[in-house]
């Protein structure tokens, strides 16, 4: 973790019952760089008991640092999990 917590890169979790219908939009006016993974259907859980609730992984990518309070205000708004940082979205495959 970055020494002050503040970082470009942070991801987190979206779930289409809890987001509200534009969430996409509320993220796009807020003119962030932002990537959305397909949505995750039918994943088993690690115990591979149960399956996981469908959900897409959503990268945000900001110009300048960001604390975890700045984030967590727009993954509040859009009713996304808790934010973490994403250590690196450099490479030729990115996995989010």
């Amino acid at each position: 973790m970055p020494k002050d917590g503040r970082t470009r890169n942070w991801t987190f979790i979206v779930y289409p019952e809890s987001a509200p219908e534009k969430w996409r939009k509320m993220i796009d006016e807020m003119y962030i760089q932002w990537i959305e993974s397909p949505l995750h259907e039918c994943e088993m859980d690690p115990d591979n008991e149960s399956e996981k609730k469908s959900h897409w992984h959503v990268l945000l990518l900001f110009e300048g640092k960001k604390s975890y309070s700045q984030v967590k205000e727009i993954t509040d708004k859009i009713n996304a999990t808790t934010p973490q940082i994403c250590k690196s979205a450099k490479g030729g495959y990115l996995r989010v």
